[in-house]
């Protein structure tokens, strides 16, 4: 199998995922995105892949296979990027919740110790 075919399947595969996950409601289109435009990406690099070969001769790669290497690693460093995002936002939302439940609480507990002076 040529790598060119191989790339195309394989890209193939995992925007049909991405898209299944989206439609099951396992991962929000916020985050897909990315996922949806490299994979678009690479189909297009991939068909015409002439332009990835200008792309690393004009970024100073003498060889085309370091160039793809480079952005496969921008890719991962992207999305650790979005991840650490992601992570912080959700440490944020516990945090006020968590300040929440301790304001009910404690309201809750000052209301039944009122509750219970007074039945007394």
């Amino acid at each position: 199998m040529q790598p060119k075919t191989f790339a195309l399947i394989m890209t193939a595969f995992i925007l049909i995922s991405v898209i299944n996950l989206i439609r099951r409601q396992k991962m929000t289109f916020k985050y897909a995105l990315a996922w949806l435009t490299s994979c678009t990406l690479v189909i297009i690099l991939t068909i015409q892949d002439s332009w990835i070969g200008s792309l690393a001769e004009w970024a100073g790669f003498a060889l085309t296979s370091n160039f793809i290497f480079f952005l496969l690693l921008i890719f991962v460093i992207f999305f650790s990027l979005l991840l650490t995002i992601h992570i912080n936002e959700q440490n944020s939302r516990t945090e006020s919740l968590a300040q929440a439940l301790a304001k009910l609480d404690h309201r809750l507990k000052k209301l039944e110790k009122e509750g219970s002076c007074r039945g007394h």
